[in-house]
This record gives C-alpha cells, sequence and structure tokens, in this order.
C-alpha cells in the first residue's frame, strides 16, 4: 500500500474530487483543448485534501494506461464518463428520482436501508464511470487502499444509521463494487506484469512510450525569497534559524545564484509557515527570480512591468506563471521606497488580486497597478519620462513548466511520448520536440509585439525578456525578429546572469551575432537545473540623448504636483480645524431624550446661569 489511509469519510470526498479533475483533463486531452492543468485544479479554491487530491490525480494519471487494461482484463463494469462537467441526465433523473423516494421514505433506519441497498444496485446496473474506476482502483491496487469485507461490514452498518448523503452513498456504492474485484485485478495485474516481463509496476511503465522522461522528472527543490521591504537577510535567516519544527522551521540554505533566495529540500510545505504569511517570505520559483535579477535595476529607479498578471489582448491562448505576481513584487523590493513600478494588467479581477498581494508584500506605496493593455500604453507619455528599465515576462506557451503543471502525466495517460504535444519535459535545452502548432505562432507574433513596444520607452537603459518555455520560437527567434529596431535604438545584448552556466541555443546563434550572440542569453532546463523551464534576453543601452533632461523635467514637475497636493491637504485640514475651534462655545439646549428639538445657543460671555428649581 501506498499513502497513509485518510478518514473514511475524508477518503470519499478526495476519491470524488480526484475522479472528476481526472474526467475532465482526459475529456480536455482527447480533444486536444488544453485549458487547466493539474496543479489549477487540485489546488483551487473550493478543494479540500488539496495535498492528498493532487497526489491521487497525479499518481492515476501516471498509472492510466495499466489501470485501463487491468480493468478490462477483470471484467470491471465501466460507463462512460459525461461528456460534461457534472453528471448526465439519466443520472440526474435517476439521482432526483432517489431524492423523491427518500422523502416518501418511512423511519431513518429503513430509509437508509433501503438507500445503501438502491446505491449498489444502481451502480451494478449502470457500471463505474472510467475516471472513477480510474481513482478507485489505483487505491485499491497501489495506494491507501479500499475498506475489507470487515471494513465493508462495518461501514454498511454506519451508512444503514446515519442520515441519507446522496454524494458518499454513490463514492461508497463504487468504491464497493470495485473491492468486489479485488481478486479479479490483482490476478489480472499479475499477468500484465509477467507477460511483459517486468519486474515491477515501475518497470512496466518505464517500458511504455515515454515511460523514461515520465520516471526521471525530478522534484525541485522548493524557494522562497526574502522580502526586504519587511525584513532583512540577516534577521530572516536568524529567525530561521531559532524557530523550532513545531513553529514551522526547516532545512535551508542560501541559492547560489540569486540574492535573498532561500533554498528549502523538495516537498517542504511552507504555505502555513508564519514567516510566509506575514510577508517576510515570498514563495517563488528560482528562475521565475531570474528576470528581475538580470533586469539590474537599481535603488530609487522607475520601472515598468510590462505584463503584471493575465489580462492581454489574446488571454485565451496564454499561459501565465503561477508565481508571476513574484516578479512584481522583486522588482519592488529592488527599487524600494524611492522608485516606482507600473504594473498593467488589463484584467480587472487580476488586477485586483495584483493589488492585494502587493499590499501584502508591503510594495503598496511602490507598485503602480493599472488596469491597461501594455500594447496600449503611450511610452512617450510624462509619467514615463523616468522609467529607466522594462520587465516584459508576457504570456508564453508554458512549455517550460510541463513537470509542475502536470502535463507529462497527460502524455502518459494517452500513451503518448512525453512531449509529442509540444510541451516537453526534457527539451529545457534542446530544440522544439515537435513543430511549434499555429497557438505557439500567435503567442510568438504577440510576444515579438510586446517586445517592441517595450523597446520604445525613450528613457529606457534597460529591458528583460523573459517567457516559461522552451521553443525557440518564443525565445530566441523572438530576440532574432526585434534585433534590428533594437539595434537602431542603440540596444544589443548584454550577457545575462554571468554566473549561470546554460545559455541561448547554439542551434539558433545565426541572426544574433551582431547583437550579441546566443552566448548572452539564459535558458533553464526542468529536468537538470533544479527549477523551472525559463528564458531570459537582457537588452542595455547607454543613457539616451535627452533621456536626463526629460527626466529631471518629469521629476519637477512630479514634485511640484506633489506639493501642490501637500498644500492643499494641509489647507482643507486648517479649515477643518477653524470650524472645529468656531463651534467649541456652542452648547445644546435640550437633551436628546426630552423637548427642546436639539436647538443651540451661543452663551453670552459673562453671562450666569440661572439656578435651577427643584420643586415647582
Amino acid at each position: 500500500m501506498g499513502r497513509r489511509p485518510l478518514p473514511r469519510g475524508l477518503a470519499r470526498v478526495v476519491w470524488r474530487q480526484a475522479a472528476d479533475i481526472v474526467a475532465r483533463l482526459l475529456r480536455a486531452d482527447g480533444a486536444r483543448r488544453g485549458g487547466a492543468s493539474v496543479k489549477s485544479l487540485t489546488l483551487r479554491d473550493g478543494i479540500a485534501a488539496k495535498k492528498a487530491t493532487h497526489a491521487v490525480v497525479c499518481e492515476c494519471l501516471k498509472h492510466v494506461p495499466l489501470l485501463r487494461e487491468v480493468l478490462d482484463d477483470a471484467r470491471v463494469p465501466l460507463t462512460e464518463d459525461a461528456e460534461e462537467d457534472g453528471d448526465d441526465e439519466e443520472e440526474e433523473e435517476e439521482e432526483e428520482e432517489e431524492e423523491r423516494r427518500r422523502a416518501r421514505g418511512g423511519g431513518a433506519d429503513a430509509t437508509s436501508s433501503r438507500d445503501a441497498d438502491a446505491d449498489d444496485e444502481r451502480t451494478r446496473r449502470r457500471g463505474v464511470p472510467r475516471s472513477a474506476a480510474y481513482v478507485l482502483t489505483y487505491e485499491l491496487l497501489f495506494g491507501a487502499g479500499l475498506p475489507d469485507d470487515a471494513e465493508e461490514e462495518e461501514e454498511e452498518a454506519t451508512r444503514r444509521r446515519r442520515p441519507p448523503d446522496v454524494v458518499a452513498d454513490v463514492v461508497a456504492a463504487r468504491a464497493t463494487l470495485i473491492a468486489g474485484y479485488r481478486d479479479a485485478l490483482t490476478r489480472s495485474l499479475r499477468t500484465r506484469l509477467r507477460r511483459a516481463k517486468a519486474s515491477s509496476v515501475e518497470a512496466y511503465l518505464r517500458a511504455l512510450p515515454g515511460g523514461d522522461l515520465v520516471a526521471s522528472v525530478s522534484t525541485h527543490s522548493r524557494h522562497a525569497r526574502v522580502n526586504v521591504l519587511k525584513i532583512s537577510v540577516a534577521d530572516a535567516m536568524k529567525r530561521l534559524s531559532r524557530l523550532s519544527p513545531a513553529l514551522g522551521a526547516f532545512e535551508y540554505h542560501a541559492d547560489p545564484h540569486v540574492p535573498n533566495l532561500v533554498v528549502a529540500p523538495p516537498g517542504t510545505d511552507l504555505h502555513a509557515h508564519a514567516m510566509v504569511k506575514r510577508g517576510e517570505l515570498i514563495l517563488q520559483g528560482k528562475s521565475s527570480c531570474f528576470p528581475a535579477v538580470a533586469l539590474g535595476a537599481r535603488a530609487g529607479w522607475h520601472v515598468v512591468d510590462a505584463c503584471a498578471a493575465p489580462g492581454n489582448k489574446v488571454r485565451s491562448i496564454h499561459w501565465f506563471p503561477y508565481d508571476r505576481v513574484g516578479e512584481t513584487t522583486h522588482v519592488a523590493a529592488v527599487v524600494g521606497a524611492g522608485g516606482r513600478v507600473f504594473a498593467f494588467d488589463a484584467d480587472r479581477a487580476r488586477l485586483r488580486r495584483l493589488k492585494a498581494n502587493v499590499a501584502s508584500a508591503g510594495a503598496g506605496e511602490i507598485v503602480v497597478a493599472r488596469c491597461e493593455d501594455f500594447l496600449s500604453v503611450d511610452v512617450n507619455d510624462p509619467e514615463y519620462a523616468e522609467v529607466r528599465a522594462v520587465l516584459l515576462d508576457p504570456s508564453c506557451s508554458g512549455s517550460g513548466t510541463s513537470g509542475t503543471r502536470g502535463d507529462y502525466l497527460l502524455a502518459a495517460a494517452r500513451g503518448d511520448v512525453v512531449g509529442g504535444s509540444g510541451a516537453d519535459v526534457a527539451g529545457g535545452s534542446g530544440a522544439d520536440v515537435a513543430p511549434p502548432d499555429a497557438r505557439v505562432a500567435a503567442l510568438a507574433a504577440f510576444q515579438t509585439k510586446a517586445l517592441l513596444h517595450a523597446l520604445s520607452f525613450p528613457s529606457a537603459e534597460r529591458v528583460s525578456y523573459s517567457t516559461c518555455s522552451v521553443h525557440a520560437l518564443e525565445n530566441e527567434r523572438v530576440v532574432k525578429t526585434v534585433a534590428p529596431r533594437a539595434l537602431e535604438l542603440g540596444y544589443t545584448l548584454e550577457k545575462a546572469l554571468p554566473a549561470w552556466h546554460r545559455r541561448g541555443l547554439e542551434s539558433e546563434s545565426a541572426g544574433l551575432e551582431a547583437i550579441g550572440g546566443a552566448e548572452c542569453l539564459v535558458r533553464a532546463d526542468q529536468r537538470e537545473d533544479d527549477c523551472e523551464g525559463f528564458f531570459v534576453a537582457v537588452f542595455a543601452r547607454p543613457p539616451p540623448p535627452g533621456a536626463a533632461e526629460r527626466a529631471a523635467a518629469a521629476k519637477a514637475k512630479r514634485e511640484a504636483e506633489a506639493e501642490a497636493a501637500r498644500e492643499k491637504r494641509e489647507a482643507r485640514a486648517a479649515k477643518k480645524r477653524a470650524r472645529s475651534d468656531g463651534s467649541e462655545g456652542v452648547v445644546a439646549v435640550g437633551g436628546s431624550g426630552g423637548g427642546g428639538g436639539g436647538k443651540k445657543k451661543k452663551k453670552k460671555k459673562g453671562a450666569k446661569s440661572k439656578p435651577g428649581r427643584l420643586f415647582k
């Protein structure tokens, strides 16, 4: 058996959630629609026991090729998953009839007994939905297990005593049916392994197309950036060192390539850590820290974060890194309180989330978040005259994050070579595994427009371009496409992150020599570099002519406007104080409880109060 068993009630919830997610993923994959990833579905809001659900979904998908054969061999009655999310019409009608029958039923014990029997009978008659069968069979053969006969009898007695629960009873009935085929499934598994001459299940899976790549997907270390806007690195290290394990301490060391980055062992769960909750540590992947480090902005600079969160024009085909907001707050930490970061996003909901995360990180006074498409920003607006650097991390195919997102699991589930759909696990440093499709081509066109726009800010001296893609079409070829215009504007490629070992593709070096060469570019391999796949290019030039004058004029105007605003606030405050001082001698005649109407009279100076009368 695998994991430690969950409490039975929670286990049913996990099985149901996992089956729904597996069905959705396989349905979308079969239609080649793409869409949500394993990670986004298992860790979204509303999912109970996220860690357990994520583990079951990943392992189930990994074993689907074997589970499919074993279920067929054992002749387990199956039904295909519904075409759309939720139950199909027939099942909905049966459940509605079930509810009506239960409402007409007699006592609780008798009703629960009939309900349990009815659920079991219906499951036997209709069969188990295929994805639910995958999840439950995985649990039976490789996971935490399903109830045995004695546990099933006890469970059955419990079901008969408690109030009816349609969903739980359906899951329990499906688990009972699968458990009833325990011997047949076990025999089928042994037969399959023997015929394949596989010494273990792992060996069987490795022999499948792409199996070696699935087995070799690495688990990355856990990275967290010290947020210097809230705590110094020295204080953070001291605090981490003295925390007891009960308070959330963990083994850690400093990253050799990214300043202020803490590295913890793979699997370390830091989400509930006190320093994370206080915004002193920000959970961020190592490679997503590269753009802010390579950009080379300095304290007090004004920076444009061009695509701070999802929401640009071709949003439906975009992939945005899960820790994209971390880049915004990272740049804010670099420029500090005297600097400014202009962050753009065209989606209001995501912009609100961006603002909330920025405030939590203590960067609310630094980051100016705007609901605007970056491509529509007027680069000649005087407000941006002081912008000296632009960070562009646009939407991309996300093929460098396929290991984290679980794309390789879907490839394994359908029996394809991992990476055959373009989201390859192995291709972090190699050429595209398959020719990029129309989706990637559309993304590359958008990325080229965005990069040309970023290079056009008149006072900018540095521009970083990055993606979490392995495709040369989105990386080196975008740089080659903009190279002529960049050279016209005085830009050349700077060697980004000089200490990093993996550089741009040599096969794509032709056309890059004039602007600096592939050696200036950075690539990260998600299988070999303990981080997600990434690409970074940095364009740099001397301060352009007139930039200092424009910046000085813009700064003088900004300071004058700030001074005028301060004087206006002080005038309003003085006026408010004057009104308050003028009403000090006013007394109320008549209480709130009696008559008098609450009128106010000014008390004459030196006037004596008349003595009150005790009796009339």
